[in-house]
């Protein structure tokens, strides 16, 4: 299946998409969250030239994002040490298997490297295996409510 990564700078349209994905994938865990707010959130990743940032998978057929990845200064509250941050990396269930969370990672990791940063960070739960295969190292755990996986691990990775 074709696909590109496009910035949501290019593709404003789906601003609503990505606040819809983020929202329901992981906002709802969240009592401080809204839809309104990832809405807003997504609003600011319309930029290439600064962080916070988005990069979206679109599908060459149909022209509509599939997939999404971010950029940025923080996610979340914590690790408040740690910027920037790989954040927001959702494939729609039906494309999963294809390689494209592996594309986005890698067009991220090119943004991140064009900003001139020398190390990323992520976290992740039900996710972290996917993301061990890309080369991140694990380097922090905690124990969380809100995760699918009953914990978020925190990762980094040298650029």
């Amino acid at each position: 299946m074709p696909y590109d990564v496009v910035y949501l700078a290019d593709r404003p349209d789906c601003v609503d998409a990505c606040a819809a994905w983020a929202y329901g994938r992981w906002g709802v865990q969240k009592p401080d969250s809204s839809l309104e707010k990832a809405r807003a959130y997504f609003a600011k990743c319309c930029q290439k030239h600064d962080l916070p940032l988005t990069l979206l998978a679109i599908n060459k057929d149909t022209n509509f994002p599939i997939g999404m990845i971010s950029l940025w200064p923080r996610d979340g509250e914590g690790w408040p040490d740690k910027t920037p941050w790989v954040a927001a990396v959702y494939t729609l269930y039906r494309y999963r298997g294809l390689g494209i969370a592996k594309k986005l990672v890698e067009s991220i990791l090119q943004e991140a490297k064009r900003f001139g940063i020398d190390i990323i960070y992520l976290q992740a739960g039900s996710a972290a295996e996917m993301y061990r295969k890309f080369g991140f190292r694990e380097i922090d755990r905690r124990d969380t409510d809100t995760a699918a996986a009953g914990h978020e691990i925190l990762f980094c990775k040298d650029i």
